[in-house]
């Protein structure tokens, strides 16, 4: 069995990655002004011996002093990049294999509020490949329209070019902040499936969240998210770096009661070495 994904795995050092965070160090020192460039840009695929060992260096310092917004800006780097136009190739079988085979306790919930409600479209951030956001569209009773949205423009292409998708669907590239700021509505279920808000700091996610309660209401939110196995959040309410991405574990409970939603379901999934919250949420 996989041993699951938690905070101490991001501060566990072995000798060899002790040691090239030392020669990170020592290279930061050397190269002063790529490490300045790389702290501000920093590269979730750097290439070069001399950008491997600031990267190295500069994660492990951002861990020790909390830096959210290093890692927010790194996991942007990814998704944005080579890293997420490959991402549904190697993973769309979690659809079948997680979503269909595991989940369909949490999909009843969200059926079931969904058709207590007057929300009648869809918005999901982070889309990728748009298995779910198809999914959610043809199974829910009487959706008007479905978005979404991606900030890997080859994805969004990819998905725009398919003939495989709902007619309801529309696909953009965009930051999920900026657009749900610009373009959200009331009326709207707003999802995040298999890691999307484990890319974002805690910040942020208040800030969205806030802005959902408070003007777009009535609202729901579907949500399954990884979170670290470590992380007790009867303790902890803070947004932790975790595993081997250093993406956020965040406290999904707090997280959503605190910014406005009232939880109706929620419920953890272990699959492979992840451990998952699925949440069902509505606005106050």
């Amino acid at each position: 069995m996989n041993q699951p994904l938690s905070i101490e795995v991001a501060h566990r050092l072995d000798v060899k990655t002790r040691l090239k965070i030392v020669l990170g160090k020592i290279a930061s020192f050397v190269f002063q002004r790529r490490c300045s460039q790389l702290s501000a840009n920093p590269v979730s695929c750097p290439t070069g011996f001399v950008d491997k060992a600031l990267m190295r260096y500069l994660k492990h310092r951002a861990v020790l002093i909390d830096d959210e917004q290093f890692f927010e800006r790194l996991h942007h780097d990814f998704w944005k990049g080579a890293g997420g136009q490959v991402f549904s190739s190697k993973y769309d079988h979690r659809f079948e294999d997680l979503f269909l085979a595991r989940q369909g306790e949490d999909f009843r919930a969200l059926q079931n509020l969904w058709n207590q409600s007057s929300v009648d479209q869809i918005v999901e951030f982070g889309c990728n490949s748009g298995l779910v956001l198809n999914y959610l569209t043809q199974q829910l009773a009487d959706v008007r329209t479905a978005t979404g949205i991606e900030i890997n423009q080859q994805q969004v292409d990819e998905n725009l070019a398919s003939e495989a998708f709902d007619p309801r669907i529309n696909f953009e590239c965009a930051d999920a902040g900026g657009w749900l700021l610009e373009h959200g509505k009331a009326n709207t279920l707003f999802v995040t499936n298999g890691g999307v808000m484990e890319y974002f700091r805690r910040e942020r996610l208040n800030e969205m969240l806030q802005f959902i309660s408070a003007e777009l209401k009535p609202a729901l939110f579907f949500s399954v998210e990884p979170f670290a196995a470590d992380h007790d959040w009867s303790k902890n309410t803070d947004s932790i770096p975790f595993g081997v991405e250093l993406s956020f574990s965040h406290n999904y409970q707090d997280l959503f009661e605190s910014n406005g939603f009232e939880i109706v379901h929620q419920r953890p999934i272990i699959f492979e070495e992840w451990w998952l919250m699925a949440t069902v949420a509505r606005s106050k």
